[in-house]
């Protein structure tokens, strides 16, 4: 991700609000987080520890951890913070929160706020200490601490996607050669919540479909479709309820989503209806571009519900319908398709992994219903992702494996990480940069039976 478009994520999350109104016929969707963006929070929290430690201006701040872009962004937002209550604050750029001890004593500051800064599950930490800076005299050569101020600071809030788009930038490494394919560096993945939804996600897609450069997310719940931009602002929002009933709806909320290609449209279709639609964005808002007989699997693979239940028939037709799939055994609860390879979980946990369609798949077990191919490193090969195969997982778990071998989830992973609290259902990768690598967006149906967007994006390793 570029510097310059981590401050336009910082500068956009500041001064637009969390979410665009959505059409007439549509009823507001949940905000994607709290009103205020995350950094602004994490400030005002901080600053009123600070304060009430009744310091003696000049207080100085010294920050570490996280990436640099992220220090940045949060020390000014501090530093205005404290200068408001008149603590003339000045940041330091010190090479250790040890050598900030010495350097606040330099420059006449008569207090020192150490920060370690980062993102954590799904939040964004700040924590470290405040002390008094200034030396007795009969000190002498030693520089002993007063007895006051002195304080331990911790506080966390939730990150959104602009803290999360800060806390990936990588510093600028001009004399450092690109890495090939074979040096390319594993994923670590930083978590935060990108939308909330009013109930829970049917399926998931992300594609470019305004023409920016950026993938737009897209989210099927039951009865409705939603489309948000890459910082969580809901685009648009379609209700389906116009359409006839279907003969045999699933219990809980299932479906399919496709983004199309030339022009980009929306294929979208939920077992609670006869059909789907295929939708297009115009000016905010979707328009409706056409019935839909088949169900989405992918740009270029259709299917069929299983009726009653929350699976898909053991039939995938490729290209204009008339190639079929061979090899598929069951049904199936996932589908995903990336650079010539299909990944296809059934309900036990097992898998069908096409290197391409006209080979046998390999089998694979062990998988959630929320995987993903995506190609995560941009090195042209995609990485599965997969969460827990367990019914109940506390918590859920991502895990990233590589799929050059001829069994991917035979080797460790590349990277695993835990999952907020709910059901991950629904895993799809999208390009929200504009680069070459993908970021990873999970659909979770929360505990109080609501959902939730929630964003990995590769951080520094």
């Amino acid at each position: 991700m570029s510097r310059a478009l981590a401050a336009a994520l910082l500068l956009s999350a500041l001064s637009a609000p969390a979410a665009q109104p959505p059409p007439p016929q549509s009823a507001p969707a949940a905000p994607s987080t709290s009103a205020a963006p995350a950094l602004e929070r994490l400030a005002q929290a901080v600053a009123a520890d600070v304060r009430a430690m009744k310091p003696e201006p000049p207080v100085a701040l010294s920050l570490s951890g996280g990436a640099p872009e992220l220090r940045r962004a949060f020390g000014t937002l501090l530093a205005s913070r404290l200068a408001s209550a008149g603590l003339a604050p000045v940041v330091l750029e010190a090479p250790s929160p040890e050598a900030a001890e010495s350097l606040a004593r330099e420059q006449g500051t008569r207090a020192l706020v150490r920060l370690t800064l980062g993102v954590e599950a799904g939040e964004l930490r700040a924590h470290g200490d405040a002390f008094g800076t200034w030396v007795n005299f009969w000190s002498g050569r030693t520089a002993t601490r007063a007895p006051s101020p002195a304080a331990a600071i911790a506080q966390a809030v939730e990150a959104d996607a602009a803290a999360l788009a800060l806390a990936a930038v990588e510093p600028p490494s001009p004399r450092t050669p690109a890495a090939t394919p074979e040096e390319s560096r594993p994923p670590r993945l930083l978590g935060a919540v990108l939308a909330r939804l009013p109930s829970p996600p049917a399926a998931l897609a992300a594609g470019d479909l305004d023409g920016d450069g950026r993938d737009e997310v897209v989210a099927l719940t039951e009865r409705s479709v939603h489309v948000f931009t890459a910082e969580g602002s809901l685009v648009a929002e379609r209700s389906l309820d116009v359409l006839p009933p279907g003969p045999a709806p699933t219990r809980e909320p299932f479906g399919a989503l496709a983004i199309l290609s030339g022009p980009p449209r929306i294929a979208a279709a939920s077992t609670r209806f006869a059909h789907g639609e295929v939708l297009a964005l115009e000016n905010g808002s979707l328009r409706f571009v056409s019935r839909l007989e088949a169900v989405p699997l992918g740009p270029d693979a259709r299917g069929g519900f299983v009726p009653g239940q929350t699976a898909f028939a053991p039939e995938v037709r490729l290209g204009n319908g008339e190639q079929r799939l061979t090899g598929v055994p069951a049904r199936f609860t996932t589908f995903s398709s990336a650079n010539s390879r299909l990944l296809l979980v059934h309900p036990d946990g097992s898998a069908s992994f096409f290197a391409r369609p006209s080979v046998a798949p390999v089998p694979l077990s062990g998988l959630g219903a929320g995987s993903a191919l995506g190609d995560l490193d941009g090195d042209g090969t995609p990485e599965l992702l997969t969460t827990s195969p367990e019914l109940q997982p506390s918590p859920d778990v991502l895990r990233v494996f590589k799929t050059s071998g001829s069994a991917p989830t035979a080797h460790e992973p590349l990277w695993q990480g835990p999952l907020p609290a709910g059901r991950a259902l629904h895993v799809v990768t999208a390009n929200l940069d504009g680069d070459k690598r993908r970021e990873v967006v999970v659909g979770l149906t929360r505990p109080d039976g609501t959902g939730e967007l929630f964003l990995l994006r590769q951080g520094v390793p």
